[in-house]
C-alpha cells in the first residue's frame, strides 16, 4: 500500500455521532468507520456510578484492502502517545 492510498482511504472514512444503541446499554453512542473497521469511544457506567471510558473495535466488515499477506488486521493501540498494544 502507498501513502496515497492510506489517504484515499482515511478520506474515505465516515464519522457518526450517534449510531444504533450497543448491547451493554450505553445508549446511542459515537462511531467512525475506517475501511470497514468501526471504532467507538464511549463512557459505561460501572454499578458504583463512576463513569469509565470505553473503546470498543468491530472488525466483522473490514475490508481485503487492509488486511496483510497473512489475511489479519494489523492493529496498534496509542494511548497518550504510548504504545500499549500492537498486533492482529
Amino acid at each position: 500500500m502507498r501513502q496515497e492510498d492510506v489517504e484515499r482511504l482515511h478520506a474515505e472514512s465516515r464519522v457518526y455521532p450517534v449510531h444504533a444503541p450497543e448491547r451493554d446499554g450505553a445508549g446511542e453512542v459515537p462511531m467512525i468507520t475506517l475501511v470497514g473497521v468501526h471504532v467507538s469511544a464511549y463512557l459505561v457506567l460501572d454499578p458504583d456510578g463512576d463513569a469509565r471510558m470505553r473503546l470498543s473495535v468491530d472488525r466483522d466488515e473490514v475490508s481485503p484492502t487492509a488486511l496483510n499477506g497473512a489475511g489479519a488486521l494489523p492493529m496498534e493501540l496509542l494511548i497518550d502517545g504510548q504504545r500499549v498494544w500492537w498486533g492482529s
